[in-house]
């Protein structure tokens, strides 16, 4: 799987506590995207080097996730990303079908023409990163469509929800680097997505984000159960 480009962050008058948010921030998105796999040890020194700053504020954001619940503390240096257990994932997973379902029922109402050109650009660089066997950049655009999709709606409270329900699922949609789909520019839920959008048919929106998510599962939760398997092979 492909490196992702490392990123920079301006630090011209920053202070601390705002370049460790921006990390913060930044660690939030990547482990929305799958960047790291569950079970996946994070080590401080790799991101404070990743990112060309000291290891102050990546300490400090790694805290914060570890506070939150987000990831657990393995040693001074180093994090870890859980190994979601089947029946939280299912339970965030029943979340997401109706959360996103009614920002996709909204979304139909409200979204511009110029919306969902939008959308439909990031499913087609969905495409062209599956083509390319790209798959850390096709999971990058496969949360990024749902995500647009949920503020298409226009509801703040919602869409913050969907993505604290995407920080602790993002990491198993590198089951998708195992099982891409196929031929996602022919048939995929994504494409019925945008047709009810344009249409502005709000239950057809709704009922094929929530056919997307529960296929997505089919795959995630026996990639979870390998994970699970062979951690504890380890330990």
């Amino acid at each position: 799987m492909p490196s992702p480009p490392r990123p920079t962050l301006p630090q011209n008058g920053l202070t601390k506590d705002s370049l460790s948010a921006q990390v913060h921030r930044y660690l939030r998105q990547a482990l929305m995207r799958g960047r790291f796999q569950p079970g996946e040890k994070i080590k401080l020194k790799e991101i404070s080097d990743e990112l060309g700053i000291s290891a102050t504020p990546v300490r400090e954001a790694l805290a914060r996730l570890v506070s939150s619940g987000v990831l657990s503390q393995v040693d001074r240096r180093s994090v870890r990303v859980p190994v979601l257990h089947p029946d939280r994932y299912k339970e965030i997973r029943d979340l997401r079908v109706m959360l996103e379902g009614e920002a996709a029922l909204r979304a139909a109402r409200l979204a511009s023409v110029a919306q969902i050109d939008e959308l439909e650009h990031i499913h087609d660089q969905l495409c062209d990163a599956r083509e390319a066997r790209d798959y850390l950049s096709m999971m990058t655009e496969n949360v990024s469509f749902h995500q647009t999709l949920c503020d298409l709606a226009d509801m703040p409270l919602l869409s913050r929800m969907v993505r604290n329900l995407w920080l602790q699922c993002g990491p198993t949609v590198n089951a998708f680097a195992f099982h891409p789909p196929t031929e996602p520019r022919e048939t995929h839920p994504h494409l019925t997505v945008l047709k009810a959008l344009r249409k502005g048919n709000g239950e057809l929106a709704r009922t094929s984000i929530q056919e997307d998510i529960l296929a997505s599962s089919n795959l995630i939760l026996p990639y979870l159960e390998e994970r699970l398997s062979a951690e504890q092979t380890t330990d």
